[in-house]
């Protein structure tokens, strides 16, 4: 086998285990909960991103995945004091969603690298 053909089965390999089971949902139960199902995955990983986001402004930021039933959310500290969660809950208040959690667990948002724009040089 070439060496691109290598790379392509193997990002075809990749994109199946990431996206199959969406596809199967798709096929065994229709358009309408594949998009559901899809429309969750999404916002459970943007859930993550926007509450590290918020830390990260924080004077002292900090993170805690935190379980209310069945679902995930991140709540957001500021130094010991909670401050959100993402999603919000609309059952528990933030105290009630992490009792019996580890403070110690919490994860800090790593600083980000500016990115610079990259210009071609060209003779001349």
């Amino acid at each position: 086998m070439a060496r691109g053909k290598v790379g392509a089965v193997n990002n075809l390999v990749k994109l199946g285990v990431k996206y199959g089971p969406i596809v199967y949902e798709a096929v065994k139960h229709g358009k309408e909960p594949a998009r559901e199902l899809a429309e969750r995955q999404v916002a459970r990983s943007s859930a993550r991103r926007r509450a590290l986001e918020h830390a990260h402004h924080l004077v002292d930021g900090s993170v805690l995945t935190v379980f209310d039933g069945d679902q995930r959310l991140f709540v957001v500290f500021n130094g010991d004091t909670p401050v959100a969660s993402h999603p919000t809950s609309k059952k528990k208040t933030l105290q009630a969603l992490i009792d019996g959690y580890d403070l110690d667990k919490r994860v800090r948002p790593t600083p980000r690298r500016r990115m610079t724009p990259r210009v071609k040089r060209t003779g001349g």
